[in-house]
This record gives C-alpha cells, structure tokens and sequence, in this order.
C-alpha cells in the first residue's frame, strides 16, 4: 500500500479544503520514502495522523469498545471551529486515496468520510475512479479493515505517547493484546466461549407432554403455511404467463418499428454496442501506448548514438579481457618455461623464444590501450538490453499507433451510421402504442413481484416454523446424544487451547528474533550482545545479557526504553506480514543525541517504502535533516496562523535552502 493523496476538508485546526500529496517521489533510480511534515506543538502535526487513523479505521481509531453516538460526537468535534461559526452545519470530510494490490489486482482506492452536525457519516470507496456502489458503508469499512486490521494499524500509524506508553509498560499487556490480534487468538478465545454457553444449554431441555404439544400446533401451523405458499406460487405463476404475452406484443410492436426504420433502425443497438467496444479497445491501446512511453523507449530516438555507445562498451570489454588474459599468461609464463626445460632440454629455450614472440605480440597489441568507459558486466549487460528492449518498444508503439488509428476510424464511421438512425419523432403512433403495452407490462410486473414477495414472506414463515420444529425435535433425543455432544465440545475445546499454545509458542519465538534483530539496529554499540526473552503468557519481554543475567527494565533510560518500543513496534510490524506505510507523530521524544542518531540513520530509512515522519524543529533539527535529506522524497512545514487558530500547508521544511536540495 501507498498513499497518494490526502484531503482534509473543515477538519480540525485546517479550515476549508487542503490537499496533500503523499506520493513518494524518485531521485532517478534512487527511491525516497520519507515525507517529512514540520510544524510547531499545536500547529497540526497530530491532525494528519489522526485523518489517517479515522479514513482507515473509523470508529475502531477509537479504541475497540465505543458506541456510534460516541462516535458522530467525536466527529462533529473534529469540524473545525472556524468552519462552524460560518455555517453551524458545515460539512467535515477526509478522503485518503491509496494503491493497493488486493486479490492479485493492482487499483488506486479513494476511501472518502463526510460528517455533519446532527447528521450520520457517510463513508464511499472508488476504486480506479469509479464509485463502488455495491458496497454500504459497513460494508466499505470491512473491507478496509482486510487492508487494515485494527489491531494492526496501531503497529503501523502511532504518536509519541503510544512509544512512550509501550516503553513503560512493564507488564506486558500491550504486547499481549497486540500479539493475540496478530495471530487471531481473541477469535479462538471467543470461540471457545461460545461453546461454554453452548455447554450451559445442553441437559436443561427434556422432553415431556408439553414439548409434545408444542410439536403438534407447529406441525399443523406449518401445513397451513405451506397451503399458502402454494396458493401465492399459483397466483404468480398465472401472472407471469400474463406478463409473457405481453412481453410477446412488445417485442412484436418493437419489429414493426424497427421495419418502419429501415436499415439503419435494424442495425442501431448493434452499432451502438460495437461502438463501445471500440470505445474500450480506444483506451485499452492509448493505455498501452504510454506504458510503453513511460519505459526504455527514449533511448531508441537516438539510435546512431545508441550503436555507438554499444560498440565502444563491447570494444571495452575487449579490451579488459585481453588484460586480464594477460596478466594471467604473465604468471603463468615461469611454470611453462620450468615444465619445457625438464621436457624437452635443450630445444626448451627455442620454444620458451617462441612463445615469448607469439604470445609477446598478443599483449602488446592491447598493452597500451585503455577503455573509455569502464563499466561492470552487469551494468554492460543491463544497458545493452534496455537498447534492445528500447526498439522493441518503438516497433510496438508503432503496431499499437496503427491499431488505434484504424480504431478510431470505425468509430467515426460507426458514429456516422447510428446518427443516421431515423428518430422516433418519425414513428409516433408506433411508439404510442408500445409505450401503452410498456404501462400495462409494468403493471402486471409490480403484481407479479407482488405475490412473488408474498410467497417468500409464507416460505420464510415455513423455514422458521421448519427451524422451530428442529429445536423441538432435540429436546425429544435422549441423554446418551446430550452426553455425546458434551465430549465433542469438551474435546473441541482442548484441541482448541492446544493450537493457542503451539501457535502462541511459534510466534513468539519468531518474534524474538525479529525483536532482537531490529533492537541491534537501533541501540548503542555497548548493547549489540544483548537478546532477548519473551514469555509466551505474560509476554513480557526481557533483555538478556551475554551471560544469560536478565536486565531490569526499570533501570534503563527513557530513551533506552523509546529504543526497546521502536524495536518492539518493528518486530510486530515484521510478525503481520503487512506492508503498510509508517506514519510517526513526534517520533524523537525524550531520545538522546546518540539513540536519535541510530533511528534517523537505521530506523526511519528503511522502515517502508513510505514513511511519513511529523515533527517538531527540535526534533529533525539541521543535522539530522541533512543526515536523512538523500532519503527525503519532500517536505511540508504546517504554519499556524495565531488569528484564524487554522493552520495552512507549504512546501517547503524550517531551513528553505535545504529544502531546495531535497525536493
């Protein structure tokens, strides 16, 4: 997943509409992750993370257990104040698009929440620019949560407080949580509890004179029910033969039409659907066309320089083999020379004399030239294929241009022939009388579906009769099958607690390692031997030293303890299996010069493909800007107007020379 843009609509300190672009950006092959946001405390730095937690999560940004009243209060007091002086029911929105591979399909999503005073949210999803309306919003959100899981996000998308909240806590319980949402464990808990309840029920039910009775009203009530579903099925099927005569005229009035027409009448639905056709071939190829402009093809509007360059990178390799062939055959020359001398004796210097010369003339004939352009074989091999890839290219985009020319011109001639369709103007008794049978076909559809209704609310009836039925007849089973069911669940549950502990076992030795991994990264040099010790039910991590002595977390430093988070927050983000962005808010709280230096260097760098840092100028200072500014895609400074309490976006970062370079 990538975030493209951002757009925050009356929210927050940001009135009226601000777009972001989120795209990271390239420096020619060089890719940069980090968007990087300054602002002052109270500018808006937190607000961007919290538009992104809200368009992603929802009310789950919240916190699992919040009601939806809670939630549309929150919300209304997200609006920005300013926006609600103006217009006491203005409108707040946030609309995050993103690209995301979802089923083996890559599409650019727009997740979009508007809320109002006293109103209800409204959440849409468009996927490649179109509005999924299938879709409601419960639906929207569960599928964003697919992409997103809750438990996830939070690994993810955090603040400062929740490094220093996960710092600080020495019992566990965060990890705990995150861990059990991870694996899916809080399912199986859940499961597990459903089949205590289903325990409680079993045995309570016996069967007496009762039960029997209730059996036998529910028998001749669902008979009764059945008459009716088949009277209702009867009455439908009458008017369906209704509605297909009718059908039949229609069809028969539309050829009397279509003969009144001509040719062109005959021919207008046909055109029109081949006309779309070609409509899509139309932009299938123009989409072809500028993949194919967007790759090697450059290099092939050059190709006499192109040659040129092939031939004297070849002429270079040459030249490099026949050095390096004779820097060997100058080594080897000595152990010839000792294996002639003992072969051949006297006539050994004759040949040695000979071999000299041939091979003499070899070397030199290369001793003194020198390549041009020296480059490695791969990236010789590299530049050689995106030659020929570059022409392969220019002789599809001309196959592709030819196509899409002869597209176009059956389209103006298709557009040509369906004008010439006559209009129905032309033919209005015609027209009259279909649309008098269309009326009476409309009619007779609204009773079919009518009865059509009819006879699924009589069916649902029966199915739940039918399902009241079942129940009663397993109060009639005996215990022998209650006692049965007893040891199934019973069983059910300890095969159950059995997978949670080896699932809980694995992945916790798994995450160990990933742990230890990414806290070496992160922490001092005197820290490299350290490892690392999780108990899988209390989860607690402990540091170990090399010689095996676990170190109270409680004596080392809040910045040590920030590492020992971080580190924690990356083996979790590993252990999902997600590729999501990294969003910080205030990501250097509370760190010393030292441990700050490791992040920005080895953390933020290489924590995704986009990183989105928000801080503070204290926090990424001169320094450490300059020491991640190769890695800066670029750069916004929130400013925060003291009149308007609202707050605007620029380019740009606190030191403008600086930013120049990065963007």
């Amino acid at each position: 997943m990538i975030f493209k843009t951002l757009t925050l609509n009356n929210f927050r300190v940001f009135n009226g509409q601000t777009t972001i672009d989120l795209t990271p950006r390239k420096e020619g092959m060089f890719e940069r992750p980090i968007i990087l946001f300054g602002g002052l405390n109270g500018a808006g730095k937190t607000s961007i993370l919290t538009a992104i937690r809200l368009a992603l999560l929802g009310k789950r940004a919240l916190g699992a257990v919040i009601t939806k009243k809670d939630y549309l209060s929150y919300l209304n007091e997200q609006t920005n104040k300013t926006a609600t002086k103006a217009q006491q029911d203005a409108e707040g929105s946030i609309t995050l698009s993103f690209s995301h591979t979802h089923q083996g399909k890559h599409n650019l999503y727009e997740v979009t929440r508007k809320w109002q005073l006293e109103g209800d949210e409204k959440l849409t999803l468009t996927i490649n620019g179109e509005q999924d309306t299938s879709l409601n919003s419960e639906q929207v959100q569960a599928f964003l949560h697919e992409i997103v899981p809750p438990g996830i996000g939070d690994l993810f998308f955090f603040d400062g407080e929740k490094i220093a909240e996960l710092a600080e806590d020495d019992t566990g319980s965060y990890l705990k949580e995150a861990v059990q949402k991870l694996l899916g464990i809080d399912i199986i808990n859940r499961l597990s509890n459903d089949l205590d309840i289903y325990l409680k029920g079993l045995g309570a039910e016996t069967a007496d004179k009762d039960t029997l009775k209730k059996i036998k009203a529910a028998e001749e009530q669902k008979h009764q029910i059945t008459q009716q579903v088949n009277a209702t099925r009867d009455k439908a099927d009458s008017i369906g033969a209704q509605l297909t005569e009718l059908k039949n005229k229609i069809a028969t009035k539309e050829h009397e039409i279509q003969a009144q027409g001509g040719a062109w009448a005959k021919t207008k639905d046909q055109e029109q659907a081949q006309a779309s056709e070609l409509i899509e071939l139309e932009k299938e190829l123009t989409a072809k066309i500028r993949q194919e402009l967007s790759g090697s093809l450059p290099m092939a509007l050059a190709p006499t320089a192109m040659q040129n360059l092939i031939e004297q990178l070849t002429s270079d390799q040459q030249i490099k083999q026949a050095k390096a062939f004779g820097n060997e055959l100058v080594q080897a020359l000595p152990n010839l020379e000792s294996a002639l001398n003992q072969k051949f004796d006297a006539q050994s210097s004759d040949i040695m004399a000979t071999v000299n010369s041939y091979f003499g003339q070899l070397v030199n004939q290369t001793a003194l030239a020198e390549p041009k352009l020296d480059i490695s074989d791969s990236e010789f091999a590299l530049i050689n294929a995106q030659v020929t890839e570059a022409s392969q290219s220019q002789a599809l985009i001309k196959e592709l241009s030819t196509t899409l020319s002869q597209t176009q011109n059956k389209l103006s001639s298709l557009s040509i022939n369906i004008e010439r369709a006559p209009d129905a103007a032309d033919l209005h008794e015609l027209y009259t009388a279909l649309r008098e049978l269309e009326k009476q076909r409309d009619t007779i559809s609204k009773e079919y579906i009518s009865e059509l209704l009819k006879a699924k609310e009589f069916k649902a009836k029966e199915l739940e009769l039918a399902k009241r039925l079942e129940k009663d007849y397993a109060k009639l089973k005996n215990n022998h099958s209650a006692d049965k069911a007893v040891e199934r669940v019973e069983l059910s549950q300890y095969v159950l607690q059995d997978f949670k502990h080896a699932l809980t076992e694995l992945r916790v030795t798994q995450l160990e390692e990933l742990f230890v991994k990414a806290y070496r990264k992160l922490a001092r040099k005197e820290d490299l031997k350290l490892s690392a010790k999780i108990d899988p039910t209390s989860f607690d991590v402990n540091l170990v030293d090399a010689e095996g002595v676990i170190i109270n977390r409680k004596s080392m430093s809040a910045g040590e303890k920030q590492i020992f988070a971080f580190a924690i927050l990356e083996a979790l983000g590993k252990l999902s299996g997600k590729v999501l962005p990294v969003v910080v808010d205030t990501p250097l709280g509370r760190l010393d010069s030292k441990h700050r230096d490791k992040l920005i260097k080895h953390y933020f760098p290489e924590a995704s493909e986009q990183v989105i840092l928000l801080s503070t100028d204290t926090e990424v200072d001169e320094d450490f800007y300059q020491a991640i500014e190769h890695k800066v895609s670029h750069a916004f400074e929130i400013e925060f107007n003291q009149h308007t309490n609202c707050s605007t976006l620029r380019e740009g970062y606190f030191w403008a020379e600086l930013v120049q370079e990065a963007i």
